[in-house]
């Protein structure tokens, strides 16, 4: 039997001290796209109360707010993007026409000319939206292990993101592919996953995995978070030229070498990350989930040792520095590895930073760095700029008889 709610709890909530409005998130059982039947998008409101509920069939990834109050959540593996009211009900819908080739769209629904959507939505202040799109190609000499560098090369498919904006009639106004824009040959610890097997590209590596799109109006730029990649980056939204690479420098070669930022005293990299956003002028925020917090043929961290974070750095783009000038979660009293999923979001009236560690694994009751064969489970944090804890909500199924993992891919705020 299908739950109406998913098993949520709220663990602390000091209303005085929360942002005011509404936080959205979806949230489903399960964490790869083949394990769970039906979601959620959830609201809650300031005092910690459920202000929507609404159940869905099909998987769920990004949750995104509209000024007008909308609100867009997608569904990957569906090929399905959705636009509700506050209330739960449906004001839109629109599909990848590469998923609904060979069957019928939901009735009403736009066409959009992409063959997937993946993990993120976003929207610009035209009202365009901002997707992600995928493509596979083939590269000879390409690395067959991740930990030794001296190991023999051979000819590899890759999948690599494609960044597409789009109308809200289904019009393409720009592309922008990644293999284009980085260096294909540049592995991390996660550049082998098999992510697309199941999802139209069998036997590829999952060499990007890009997994959010943000625009940066101070300079009408886009931000990408590249997981694959440990890097976020910036390129100019209508020429899709790189400006700069925010992450670990290992494994750059030139010509891309020149596009690094370089850290500043007490900036730590992030790994792995989910989410970006300009979070201020020359300011840029994600959610570090830090699987393994080293490059490809380096030792990775005991995932019993590891932890996420939201980071937030500062950007000289014409110095070519980074510094890291806010953080949650590597010096919290409760630190907290989700090693998939999560967001972090910069709030406008208080300046708090909401935080979804999105999926938090477990093998043997001890924390795990991947969601295949593991728990999950997820907490959304809410923290004042000196990182106290005003919210704290956890989504927990493993005190059922018959307990389910559950993840949360991203948050996000409604105004109050």
């Amino acid at each position: 039997m299908i739950p109406q709610s998913p098993p949520m709890r709220v663990r602390s909530c000091t209303p005085a001290k929360r942002e005011p409005g509404i936080i959205y998130f979806t949230t489903r059982p399960g964490g790869l796209p083949t394990r769970q039947p039906y979601g959620w998008l959830i609201g809650i409101d300031r005092n910690g109360d459920v202000a929507l509920n609404r159940r869905f069939d099909g998987t769920s990834q990004d949750v995104r707010v509209q000024k007008d109050g909308g609100i867009l959540f997608s569904q990957s593996a569906q090929g399905l993007l959705h636009e509700v009211d506050a209330t739960g009900k449906t004001q839109r819908i629109w599909h990848a026409r590469g998923k609904f080739a060979d069957k019928k769209p939901p009735d009403g629904s736009t066409e959009l000319p992409v063959d997937y959507l993946h993990h993120t939505v976003n929207v610009l202040p035209n009202g365009n939206l901002l997707i992600l799109d995928a493509e596979s190609r083939e590269f000879d000499n390409w690395p067959t292990s991740l930990t030794d560098a001296s190991a023999p090369r051979a000819r590899a498919t890759l999948v690599g993101d494609v960044i597409r904006e789009v109308t809200r009639d289904g019009k393409l106004v720009h592309t922008h592919r990644l293999f284009d824009i980085l260096d294909p040959m540049r592995v991390t610890h996660g550049s082998m996953d098999n992510y697309w097997h199941k999802q139209g590209f069998p036997g590829a590596h999952d060499w990007s995995h890009a997994n959010a799109v943000a625009y940066d109006a101070s300079d009408d730029t886009l931000l990408v978070s590249v997981r694959h990649q440990d890097c976020i980056i910036k390129i100019g939204r209508s020429d899709g030229k790189l400006r700069w690479i925010l992450g670990n420098p290992d494994g750059w070669k030139d010509p891309w070498k020149q596009y690094l930022l370089t850290p500043q005293a007490g900036t730590r990299w992030q790994f792995h990350q989910h989410d970006c956003s300009a979070s201020a002028p020359g300011r840029v925020m994600c959610f570090d989930n830090g699987n393994w917090r080293a490059p490809a043929f380096q030792a990775p961290l005991d995932d019993a040792e590891n932890f996420s974070r939201a980071v937030e750095f500062e950007v000289d783009a014409n110095a070519m520095t980074v510094r890291q000038v806010w953080e949650y979660g590597e010096d919290a009293k409760e630190r907290i590895f989700a090693c998939y999923q999560g967001g972090a979001r910069r709030l406008p009236q208080t300046g708090n930073t909401f935080i979804t560690f999105g999926g938090m694994c477990f093998r043997d009751g001890k924390p795990y760095g991947s969601n295949v064969d593991a728990f999950g489970r997820a907490r959304l944090i809410e923290v004042t700029p000196s990182g106290e804890v005003v919210f704290d909500l956890e989504i927990d199924d493993s005190n059922s008889p018959e307990p389910m993992a559950y993840s949360a891919f991203r948050s996000d705020h409604a105004p109050g």
